[in-house]
């Protein structure tokens, strides 16, 4: 059971509301306030389709905080909606092991297996997952991926490669906090927002009606 992480989320949603006067409509969300423009907008690679991104660190309490609402929100989202986890290494060193072993997970096939548990580890268990010979390890354990097998990919053309897609995809959307989510590659959000499940929906929305016009 992950009950550190939900008295974190449990805590930020009680702040959030005791600072928030009330609970806005959907109606009343305005560009500038609870959304943003990105720096540099991205063009559709399929304009029916509307992307959603969350770019996130394993090493940010908030992150890990608001993973429950952003898991939930994934699994019922519409057909047309494409949703990606892009890690942000902030800048550190662990953040760059980190990120490097999400997309280690993928190439193996075993993001869904790694995610909570990496999270788990850094926030819950309090094993700062640094090194790779760490993360090596929580990969064995919880996904049996042996080390040959870890090491390998490591240090592959493939996982360098979308570490630097990923760190140039944040610096042209101007990211710079995490949890950032972005939509339609045109409109920010923190992740910090209490409605933040609202906003997306309504950000869907609107990316949708504005393609169609």
């Amino acid at each position: 059971m992950r009950l550190f992480q939900s008295l974190v989320f449990a805590s930020l949603a009680i702040f959030a509301v005791a600072c928030s006067a009330a609970t806005e409509p959907a109606s009343s969300y305005e560009l500038g306030k609870q959304f943003q423009v990105v720096r540099e907008v991205a063009t559709p690679t399929d304009a029916k389709r509307v992307s959603v991104e969350e770019f996130f660190c394993f090493c940010c309490p908030h992150c890990y905080a608001v993973d429950p609402a952003i898991e939930a929100w994934r699994k019922q989202k519409a057909p047309d909606v494409d949703f990606s986890f892009v890690p942000n290494t902030l800048g550190r060193p662990d953040g760059d092991v980190q990120a490097r072993a999400f997309y280690i997970a993928q190439a193996l096939g075993v993001e869904d297996k790694i995610h909570t548990p990496l999270f788990q580890a850094i926030h819950e268990q309090r094993q700062p997952m640094s090194t790779l010979p760490e993360v090596r390890d929580l990969f064995g354990s919880v996904a049996g991926v042996k080390p040959e097998d870890f090491d390998q990919l490591s240090s592959s053309f493939v996982v360098d490669a979308n570490l630097r897609k990923a760190e140039n995809e944040s610096r042209s959307y101007g990211v710079a906090s995490t949890p950032t989510i972005v939509v339609g590659g045109k409109y920010s959000v923190s992740g910090g927002s209490p409605e933040l499940t609202k906003i997306l929906d309504f950000l869907v929305a609107k990316v949708r009606k504005e393609r169609k016009s």
